[in-house]
């Protein structure tokens, strides 16, 4: 569940630790531009500061870096035991190169926030499908319906032959970008009353960095959407 406009998010937000990777989306009127960097500091009811990149990606985007273009910023804190999901809309204020090359960002009038443990799923929408791991053929196509740092629900057409604790390669489109990890089958059940369509409920497989760089794009890219 996503919680919108509380005080705790604002709070959770100033407090956050310099260095957490932040996820800039630069908004256009074609394709959105995607960029990573990091939190230099939060000025509460002022601004949110953040490092400007060096990158080939930030050389591409150079013609949008510039004072008020609108921008949606994604940050994800997991070194807390209380590790959430923060997203909020926001303006370029000002680009500074005084004591380090930063972007200035109008601090937030709305904040989303998601907790994230390992036993809450979170709502999403996210094209995916289901590859048999042998073949490499699609057994279906759909979509998730919720995702969390260790399972899923997989909503799509039925799989022939399918049963449980079978595994299938999960396969998603974030960006442009394929991403893929194994799940294991543990449930199915109709996705309503009136529909052929299944819902999988399955678990992630491997080892705890690979899940997280799997999860943590879907989980990030969900917010504000």
């Amino acid at each position: 569940m996503y919680v919108a406009d509380n005080n705790d998010n604002y709070s959770y937000l100033d407090k956050i630790s310099c260095d957490t990777e932040v996820h800039l989306q630069i908004i256009t009127a074609t394709q959105p531009i995607r960029l990573k960097t990091r939190l230099i500091g939060v000025d509460p009811n002022m601004s949110v500061i953040v490092a400007m990149g060096t990158g080939s990606d930030w050389l591409s985007a150079k013609q949008y870096i510039r004072e008020g273009q609108k921008v949606i910023v994604r940050l994800m804190s997991t070194k807390n035991p209380d590790a959430n999901l923060i997203a909020f809309q926001s303006n370029i204020q000002k680009l500074m190169s005084i004591a380090g090359r930063w972007i200035l960002l109008d601090y937030p009038q709305q904040v989303q926030l998601a907790p994230l443990r390992q036993d809450q799923r979170l709502p999403i929408h996210i094209n995916a499908k289901l590859v048999n791991p042998e073949t490499k053929k699609i057994c279906s196509t759909g979509y998730l319906s919720d995702l969390s740092i260790h399972g899923c629900a997989f909503i799509g057409e039925p799989i022939q032959k399918a049963s449980l604790s079978q595994h299938y390669i999960l396969q998603v489109s974030i960006a442009g970008e394929v991403k893929s990890n194994i799940i294991m089958i543990k449930n199915r059940k109709k996705a309503g009353p009136k529909t052929r369509t299944m819902q999988y409920g399955g678990t992630l497989q491997g080892d705890e960095v690979q899940i997280k760089q799997f999860v943590e794009p879907l989980l990030i890219d969900c917010l504000f959407h």
